[in-house]
């Protein structure tokens, strides 16, 4: 006997916890790596998104783009007091962050998405040991990729995720968060000779 088989599409429509970072691995020495950061809010009527910027991260290079149209986005950096005073709900989780002025108000049973763009340095995340390099990091959104600085290959990861290689040759981590709390992943990377 057969059974019938359902099939389930979902045709572009994310949930706001479907967020994503990409973070791009700089130079060790320099501390340093690239952040894109695709958010949602979906609290209603807000005209502002909160992105926390973490504790010991020095931020450099920011904007932001609507998700919808591509355009920039205006945004500033406040303090947590400032960010409530604004209508951020959430418990803090940093001293910092950038309120973004969203394009539109969050409509009724909708969301707002945007496209963060950073750099951060930060030694305790990212540093050079010898011709290593190591990463440790924890994540508390669901979906990361890291990317290895060109000439980098990866020797040891604490966590399971994806390995694959860009078109440009550098090696791509891609990790899921399913749990809980928050993901501690650590990776060593070694220069190729």
């Amino acid at each position: 006997m057969r059974l019938p088989i359902l099939l389930l599409c979902f045709c572009g429509f994310l949930p706001a916890s479907d967020e994503l970072t990409v973070y791009e691995l700089l130079a060790p020495g320099s501390h340093k790596f690239a952040i894109v950061y695709d958010m949602a809010t979906a609290v209603e009527a807000s005209p502002y998104l909160f992105n926390p910027i973490r504790r010991g991260s020095v931020a450099s290079d920011e904007r932001v783009i609507d998700a919808a149209t591509g355009k920039p986005l205006r945004f500033e950096t406040v303090t947590y007091d400032a960010a409530k005073q604004h209508g951020f709900k959430a418990k803090q989780s940093a001293d910092e962050y950038l309120q973004v002025i969203l394009a539109h108000p969050v409509p009724k049973g909708g969301e707002t998405r945007v496209r963060i763009f950073k750099t951060y340095m930060d030694a305790a995340s990212y540093s050079a040991d010898g011709k290593e390099l190591v990463f440790e990091r924890s994540f508390g959104i669901k979906r990361n990729v890291i990317v290895l600085p060109a000439g980098f290959e990866l020797v040891a990861c604490s966590a399971p995720g994806i390995v694959s290689t860009q078109s440009d040759g550098r090696i791509r981590l891609s990790f899921v968060n399913d749990r809980d709390d928050q993901l501690l992943v650590k990776l060593r990377g070694r220069q190729v000779k």
